[in-house]
């Protein structure tokens, strides 16, 4: 799902791509192609969740928002901490096509309604 967004100039784009930083990859790319992987994705104190899980996760929770009317284009405010649910929502957004606006966990409400 594509999220809408604003271009970097041609210039920077074409350099960043000579350069090998940019692969005109999505960001859920480097979950989906690991996807099968039992390797470690995150690790959350004494939890950890391999790629595998990572992405049933973020798929689950994707499902569960699009069934409450979450939609592609819409914007998402994440105030998490450094936890794994971070990366599972963050994740699931981006599954749905809904742009994830971070938030710091310690911003308060009138940090985030300004």
């Amino acid at each position: 799902m594509s999220i809408p967004f604003t271009r970097w100039p041609e210039e920077f784009a074409r350099r960043y791509r000579e350069k090998g930083y940019w692969q005109d990859l999505p960001l859920t790319d480097i979950l989906t192609r690991h996807a099968a992987s039992d390797s470690i994705a995150v690790i959350d104190g004494e939890r950890q969740l391999s790629y595998r899980e990572l992405n049933q996760a973020a798929d689950n929770l994707a499902c569960s928002l699009r069934r409450q009317g979450i939609k592609p284009g819409e914007t998402a405010l994440v105030q998490l901490g450094n936890v794994a649910e971070l990366y599972i929502t963050f994740f699931a957004l981006l599954k749905l096509g809904v742009a994830p606006v971070l938030a710091l966990f310690s911003h308060q409400r009138s940090e985030l309604n300004a």
